[in-house]
């Protein structure tokens, strides 16, 4: 029976139970480290409860049953006292004997729900909804839609396909429309119609060569070293003493190739400072810069042989020996896989124009042991070499002979000479003009130079001047041409600006004869290098 029955029947079973309560309390054991707290809130409870109760008699608790347990009694799952069978609640605890009507607390952690087939595949099903659903789109515009059944229309003309160039183009060309075409770099060009002219610059007597190195100054070639002076003024502003017995000047790239009979100096074009000595023992005879500007290809005359340096770091990589034949003048492509050279040299004013010569077509990439030596006679001095850029062809010019010998690369690695091209008088010079595919032949005694058609192989026109045709160079975007007159004695030399689209020249005369013609990398000066130590700057 619970208290609250318990206190509705007698009413002095509230004292009773409350003296149980505390007899209950002072019998338990303390526990092991109880807070202090807990104590005192505990006794102040306590006390309180004894206080609201009225005073209690004290009676002796009532002594277990001593009746026999019935047959007809159970036990009550809650307090395991005996109740009569049937009793639907404990007498003495007051609880349901009936487990299924108690209320059952439900867990502090309540179980997950399993989840269900569509909670865990919605993904796949949706997926194959949507793709039924856009195929039976599909379907249904297909065979819903007016005029299904009608003949198609016949389709409109296709365009003819963008020609393609049948054969690769050189470096620095675009197929467009069936045909190679140069791309000129926007960064050059050439001088104009009307060129200003300084000078003449008095020059050191000891001068052997000139070079320009941007448009306000140009380097001087001396026994001293290499001096820099001003194209303004001519007026000398510093002197690289540590390169001295300078005889030629060649620019590669951001730097400048000065030669002397046994060795290269490097200098910075920008800061003119000398970057590296290359140790040749030999004197170098003639520079060409080829494999876009990776390898510089020297001949060394007395050595018989032409020295391979690499540019990215300055240094002599190879030497390839060609017999006991004096080589000089060099050609390579663009590729640095093949070159030529040649015994051919043009002879100094009253001096007799060798008969002979010879070419070597070979391979710069490859060692010198693993060279194929292919020896073609060349009779008639050949003083000049030109290599098509892809390395399919090559052409050397005979001084002696008035002539142009073109040479085709075989599977094999050996040349074949094709028919000779007649030319002017003493051919000395060729240069490449990428804009066309055509080359430039300079004569010196033809007072001329000739327009070359690289790949019809024939002369296309020739450009007459008033004096001999001492030296040329073409301008880097391939519009101009810009040439050396000599007077003959008759008057001062000049200097000739030849358009390369209408082939057309203008005379610009000089209080000088000039020997050398240098342009600057962008093509927007030229220096005019004349005899007895006389320089002129065009801009």
């Amino acid at each position: 029976m619970d208290p609250k029955t318990r206190s509705e029947i007698d009413p002095d079973a509230t004292v009773a139970d409350a003296s149980e309560a505390r007899d209950a309390t002072e019998a338990s054991p303390p526990l092991a480290c109880p807070p202090a707290r807990w104590d005192e809130d505990a006794k102040e409870s306590r006390d309180a409860t004894e206080a609201s109760l009225p005073p209690a008699h004290w009676e002796e608790p009532e002594p277990p049953s001593s009746r026999p347990p019935h047959a007809g009694d159970v036990s009550c799952p809650v307090c395991l006292e005996r109740i009569p069978a049937g009793a639907s609640r404990c007498p003495e605890c007051g609880e349901l004997t009936d487990g299924a009507e108690r209320s059952v607390r439900a867990p502090s952690v309540p179980d997950v729900a399993r989840p269900s087939l569509f909670a865990m595949h919605w993904r796949p099903l949706v997926t194959i909804g949507a793709i039924m659903a856009v195929i039976g789109t599909g379907w249904a515009l297909r065979y819903l839609a007016p005029h299904r059944f009608a003949p198609s229309r016949a389709a409109s003309p296709v365009p003819p396909p963008v020609p393609v160039c049948g054969a690769p183009c050189w470096s620095g060309e675009s197929c467009q429309l069936g045909r190679c075409v140069w791309q000129r770099p926007n960064d050059v060009g050439h001088l104009v119609d009307s060129p200003s002219i300084a000078g003449p610059f008095s020059l050191p007597k000891d001068t052997f060569d000139a070079l320009p190195l941007d448009r306000d100054r140009f380097a001087v070639a001396l026994f001293s070293g290499l001096e820099v002076r001003s194209a303004r003024t001519g007026e000398a502003l510093s002197l690289v003493s540590e390169a001295p017995n300078v005889r030629r000047l060649y620019r590669v790239g951001d730097v400048v190739y000065a030669t002397s009979p046994s060795r290269i100096y490097v200098i910075d074009a920008a800061t003119t400072r000398l970057l590296k000595t290359i140790e040749l023992g030999e004197s170098v005879g003639d520079i060409v810069v080829g494999a876009s500007g990776r390898r510089v290809l020297a001949s060394l005359p007395g050595a018989h042989a032409v020295a391979i340096l690499a540019t990215e770091y300055h240094a002599e990589i190879e030497r390839i020996q060609f017999g006991d034949d004096p080589v000089g003048p060099v050609a390579v492509d663009d590729s640095g896989s093949r070159a030529i050279t040649t015994t051919g040299q043009i002879p100094l004013y009253g001096q007799r124009e060798p008969s002979g010569g010879v070419a070597y077509p070979f391979d710069p990439s490859r060692l010198g042991s693993d060279q194929d030596r292919v020896r073609t006679s060349m009779v008639g001095n050949p003083a000049s070499a030109l290599m098509v850029p892809d390395g399919s062809a090559g052409f050397v010019a005979l001084r002696a002979e008035n002539t142009l010998v073109p040479l085709t690369w075989l599977p094999s690695g050996a040349v074949r000479q094709e028919a000779r091209v007649t030319t002017c008088r003493e051919p000395e010079q060729m240069e490449l003009v990428r804009r066309g595919r055509r080359a430039l032949v300079r004569c010196n005694e033809g007072r001329a130079i000739q327009v070359f058609d690289l790949e019809e192989r024939e002369l296309l026109r020739a450009i007459s001047f008033p004096g001999r045709a001492v030296d040329m160079a073409v301008a880097p975007d391939g519009a101009q041409a810009v040439v050396a007159l000599s007077g003959d004695g008759a008057g001062p030399g000049s200097v000739a600006l030849v358009d390369l689209n209408t082939y057309t020249a203008k005379v610009h005369p000089l209080g000088g004869e000039p020997l050398r013609i240098r342009l600057t990398p962008d093509g927007g000066t030229a220096l005019a290098l004349g005899a007895r130590a006389k320089a002129w700057v065009l801009r």
